[in-house]
């Protein structure tokens, strides 16, 4: 009976290892800079959810981002690569250039898809709980709501009252809320939402991860006013913001 017993427990193990070889982020963002904030969230979903990979998409042209805002697309990518580089799981993306070239979610979604990056349950799209509040003005948000996974993560600031209520109603009754749920059994949870589901059926999670209350706007204030910003960005993050002077002034080296 114990080696039968045994047995099963290796199936079971090496069914939940297949269940999440496959599992790929998506964490898209205007990343303007890219911050300690972002970083923190990516990993906290990748722990959390078993994903092999983050793939880090920068964005063309954010669809709801004042363009005079933003320092050129190149630079960006650039600062994606560098907060990126030494953790191997973590991937800065150019897929919103593939043609054809779009800044919308819907069609970032169907180019992963696409192009075999994973399937619909496989899929885990990564944004802040705020964008929960807006879903409902990005482009064939329903539509982009049951293509894939969505984690939702609670930001301070950023906090969601009945996420339900601004939901679509095909896709409230996929509607995972774990906020309740304390980081230290949140994976566990996770994987008991995941095991229980059938077919291609996907999920959107809610999940608090502790992010650090960080914002990309409030980096380029102190970078332009030449105040410390370093504790906020990778440092060499910080280093190419400095030399390059991207947000208007020099800044000290801290």
């Amino acid at each position: 009976m114990r080696a039968a017993a045994r047995r099963r427990v290796a199936t079971r193990r090496a069914a939940r290892s297949r269940s999440t070889n496959m599992r790929t982020g998506i964490l898209g963002g205007s990343f303007n800079p890219i911050h300690l904030g972002h970083l923190h969230i990516a990993a906290g979903a990748r722990r959390t959810f078993g994903l092999l990979q983050v793939h880090f998409v920068v964005a063309t042209f954010p669809p709801h981002k004042r363009l005079e805002q933003l320092v050129p697309f190149s630079h960006r990518y650039a600062m994606v690569t560098l907060a990126t580089a030494r953790t191997a799981g973590f991937v800065p993306s150019l897929i919103e250039l593939e043609p054809p070239a779009s800044a919308y979610s819907i069609d970032t979604v169907a180019k992963f898809l696409r192009a075999g990056r994973g399937s619909p349950r496989d899929l885990y799209f990564i944004a802040g709980s705020d964008s929960l509040g807006d879903i409902a003005g990005w482009r064939k948000s329903r539509e982009l709501l049951l293509a894939c996974n969505f984690i939702f993560v609670v930001r301070k600031g950023a906090e969601v009252g009945d996420p339900a209520a601004v939901l679509p109603a095909e896709a409230r009754p996929l509607l995972q809320d774990l906020r309740a749920v304390g980081r230290r059994h949140l994976r566990r949870h996770v994987e008991t939402v995941l095991s229980r589901r059938g077919g291609s059926k996907t999920h959107i999670f809610l999940v608090d991860l502790g992010a650090p209350a960080i914002s990309a706007s409030h980096i380029r204030r102190l970078a332009a006013a030449g105040r410390p910003f370093g504790h906020l960005v990778p440092v060499s993050v910080r280093t190419y913001i400095q030399k390059l002077n991207l947000y208007g002034a020099s800044c000290r080296m801290r």
